[in-house]
């Protein structure tokens, strides 16, 4: 099968939808496929070109054997809304030109944002004569609307209408949780077309990443203490400042490192936060590398994770298996009704408080730093309750749906 797979993000980017659309690319082309991508150059999570990426338009490059054509995009210096509509538009005018270049395809698989990515690929559906797959992995007008970051613009309306559009005509439409399914067909979708594709991960793999210590030993003011941190994308809808709160709560306690590990848009809003606060136990670290990720995974204490009320209710951050896959200890807030609230609370998985419920934070850490044997079932529950996400039957599954498509 030709298989063309599209994608903002994708290898050596290693943060987010560039995970997913990389290693499905890479499995693709295991299974004998032959694979074409486009994308855009690098730019996630740390939001910037890499030197030799500047003021390049198109560029040809090769990723284990696949092929990976790159279209130019502009990165934002200040990350805004408008700046952001701006640099989807540019990814997608450069896309259309390197689908073009890529030829006749059998099939085309979209992992979504931006949103009118679909659009291109119901244009190339009716060119080709192809089947059309997309994987939504943000839904994103609904958590910018959630948030009150966009307003009543006509262009929004606009936006909504070609989301509609791309998924009735594609072929088959996938997303990551039972609740972003339920969104997705809410849109008027037809039940048959959508299709339940969470996010994955090699569990042994992720396992086996990353050494103890090493991460102390970079940064020598950890060693000997608690460690209580996030790392990832830090935008408005992960809600951090719940972080900055717990940890003025436990500022005399020395042996307690907070720490926040990422770039994003709401960045410098944290950072004043934090000052406002006079927070000595906090600190701020630039994006790590992936291997340098593994290693403070594998000597963190606990993973924090947050999601802003209203902003992230149906997803399921897929930063968590690749927890869960270490066996460390979770600590979620988030609202009640959530899909990661009620993961990680019904499946016994990690430590789980109200979004915003400050206290309820203080007293399960308290709790843990007094007794931390008594947390060791969660560790275990996770790495048992991760393996339904396990690369290989997740994604045969899929290659199993896509051949039945008609």
């Amino acid at each position: 099968m030709k298989l063309l797979i599209s994608s903002m993000t994708f290898a050596p980017d290693h943060s987010g939808i560039a995970l997913y659309a990389t290693d499905f690319a890479v499995y693709a082309a295991e299974q004998g496929h032959e694979v074409t991508v486009v994308t855009g150059f690098s730019w996630y999570p740390k939001w910037e070109k890499r030197p030799e990426d500047k003021r390049k338009l198109f560029r040809t490059d090769f990723y284990k054997g696949i092929k990976v054509l790159r279209g130019y995009l502009y990165v934002p210096k200040k990350v805004t809304t408008i700046t952001r509509m701006v640099q989807e538009v540019s990814f997608l005018l450069f896309a259309f030109v390197n689908f073009m270049r890529a030829g006749k395809q059998n099939t085309i698989v979209l992992f979504t944002t931006p949103i009118n990515l679909g659009v291109i690929g119901v244009i190339f559906r009716k060119l080709w004569g192809s089947k059309l797959v997309i994987n939504v992995q943000d839904l994103q007008l609904d958590a910018a609307k959630s948030l009150g970051m966009i307003g009543k613009l006509p262009i929004m309306d606009a936006m909504v209408a070609l989301e509609k559009f791309s998924y009735r005509k594609s072929d088959m439409v996938a997303s990551i949780s039972t609740a972003m399914i339920d969104i997705v067909r809410n849109k008027g979708i037809q039940n048959d077309k959508v299709y339940l594709w969470p996010n994955w991960i090699n569990v042994a793999d992720a396992n086996r990443q990353g050494q103890e210590k090493v991460f102390r030993q970079k940064f020598p003011k950890y060693l000997g203490k608690t460690i209580v941190g996030y790392a990832g994308n830090v935008g408005v809808k992960q809600g951090l400042s719940v972080l900055i709160d717990l940890c003025k709560r436990f500022e005399d306690h020395e042996d307690v490192a907070f720490l926040i590990i990422g770039q994003g848009g709401d960045i410098d809003n944290l950072k004043q936060y934090a000052k406002l606060q006079q927070t000595c136990n906090l600190d701020f670290i630039d994006f790590l590398s992936q291997e340098d990720y593994f290693h403070f995974l594998s000597d963190a204490d606990i993973i924090f994770l947050s999601q802003k009320k209203d902003s992230g209710d149906v997803y399921f951050p897929s930063k968590l298996l690749g927890i869960m896959a270490k066996e460390k200890l979770i600590f979620v807030s988030a609202d009640k009704d959530s899909e990661v609230y009620k993961v990680i609370t019904n499946n016994r998985v990690g430590m789980s408080a109200d979004f915003g419920d400050i206290d309820h934070m203080q007293g399960l850490l308290t709790e843990y730093l007094h007794d931390e044997q008594s947390f060791m079932s969660y560790k275990a529950n996770a790495y048992s309750f991760v393996q339904q996400f396990d690369r290989n039957p997740v994604l045969s599954n899929v290659f199993s749906k896509i051949a039945e498509l008609q």
